[in-house]
C-alpha cells in the first residue's frame, strides 16, 4: 500500500536553520486510498519557503517523509537534538524524553515496520546523546522509570535495557567507553527479533516447543544482523548473542557457564529481565521494584552473576 511507504514525522524536531535534505509530504484524504502530496521541497530554491513554513506557529497538520529518506531522516533529527541536550537549559529529565521519543522512532522503524537494518546505524549517536543526558547522575534508575514506556513492545524494551546498562554502568564506575558500548548493545540486543513472526512474539498463552525454538533463535539471528552492518565492536556482538546465556549453564544458545559468558552479557541480562518484569503485557501486569527484584534474587538467582546482582539490587530505588 502507498501509506505504507510514507512515515510520520515530529516537525518540532526539525532544525529551522539547516537545509532540508528530504521532502515532506502532507496526506490528502479521499476514494479508496489517502494520496501523499508535495509540502515542502528540499531542492535549494524553496529553502526560505521552507524555512517560513517550518517556523509557523499555526503548522497543525501531520506531515510525512517517504521510506527512503529515513536515515536522512533520523540523521537530521538526532544532530538537532545534539543541539538541545547540549545548549538547552531543560532539566535531565526533559531531555532524556526527547531523546527516548526519538530512540523509539528508530527501533519502532526496525522491529515493526520492516525498515532497513541501516536505520541502526545511527544508534551510536543516540547513545551519545542518552550519556549527555545521564552523564551529571541526577535521574538515576528511578528517574528513568518515570520516562520508559510501561507497556512492553520489543523496541520500547529494548531502550529501556540500554539505558538501564548505562546506568548501572555509570554507578559502578565502568569507564566511559564501556558505559558507551554497554548502552549500545543494551538497546541491540533484541535485533534478531526482527525476523520472528510477531504473533508468535505478541502470544498471549505459553508457547509450544516449536514456537520456543523459533523464540530462541533470535540470538543467533541478532549476530548476522549486527555483523552485516559491520559498525560495532565485538562487545555488542556478544551481548546480542548471550543475553539468554545463564550463569549455570542452562541458557541459549551455546549454553556458557559463569564468567564464561562476556562481563557486558551478564549486565545485559540483569537489565534484560529487570525490565521484563516491570513492565506490562498483554497476559500478565507489571510488578513493583521489590517484587522483581525478590524474584530475581530468590527464584532466579541461578541465572544471574551473583556479584553483578547484588550491585544491582543495591542500585535501585529512588536513592539509586
Amino acid at each position: 500500500m502507498l501509506a505504507e511507504q510514507y512515515h510520520p514525522i515530529d516537525i518540532k524536531i526539525l532544525d529551522k536553520n539547516s537545509d532540508l535534505a528530504f521532502n515532506i509530504f502532507s496526506k490528502v484524504q479521499g476514494g479508496d486510498e489517502d494520496r501523499f502530496v508535495l509540502y515542502a521541497s528540499k531542492e535549494a530554491r524553496y529553502r526560505e519557503k521552507v524555512r517560513e513554513l517550518l517556523e509557523s506557529s499555526e503548522l497543525m497538520e501531520e506531515l510525512f517523509i517517504h521510506e527512503d529518506d529515513l536515515v536522512l531522516y533520523f540523521e537530521h533529527a538526532t544532530n538537532s537534538l545534539r543541539d538541545y541536550v547540549i545548549n538547552s537549559d531543560a532539566t535531565p529529565e526533559k531531555k532524556m524524553e526527547k531523546v527516548y521519543d526519538l530512540s523509539r522512532d528508530v527501533t519502532h522503524q526496525f522491529f515493526e515496520a520492516n525498515s532497513s537494518p541501516e536505520i541502526l546505524r545511527g544508534s551510536g549517536q543516540v547513545v551519545d546523546l542518552m550519556e549527555k543526558c545521564l552523564e551529571d547522575n541526577k535521574l538515576g534508575f528511578h528517574g528513568l522509570t518515570k520516562i520508559m514506556e510501561k507497556d512492553y513492545y520489543t523496541y520500547t524494551h529494548s531502550i529501556n535495557v540500554g539505558l538501564y546498562c548505562m546506568s548501572f554502568a555509570l554507578k559502578i564506575g565502568m569507564p566511559a567507553d564501556e558505559v558507551h558500548e554497554l548502552g549500545l548493545g543494551g538497546m541491540l540486543h533484541d535485533v534478531g527479533k526482527s525476523s520472528i513472526p510477531q504473533e508468535i512474539i505478541n502470544k498471549k498463552g505459553a508457547l509450544t516447543e516449536e514456537e520456543f525454538q523459533t523464540i530462541k533463535n533470535h540470538t543467533s539471528n541478532g549476530i548476522e544482523v549486527i555483523r552485516g552492518l559491520g559498525c560495532y565492536g565485538e562487545k555488542v556482538v556478544e551481548m546480542v548473542g548471550q543475553h539468554h546465556e545463564k550463569y549455570n549453564g542452562e541458557g541459549y544458545h551455546q549454553g556458557l557457564v559463569g564468567d564464561d559468558i562476556a562481563l557486558f552479557a551478564r549486565i545485559c541480562k540483569l537489565t534484560d529481565v529487570y525490565d521484563a518484569l516491570t513492565t506490562r503485557r498483554s497476559y500478565k501486569k507489571s510488578l513493583k521494584t521489590l517484587e522483581a527484584l525478590t524474584i530475581m534474587k530468590t527464584k532466579m538467582g541461578h541465572e544471574f552473576d551473583p556479584k553483578l546482582l547484588n550491585s544491582f539490587i543495591r542500585m535501585m530505588g529512588p536513592q539509586a
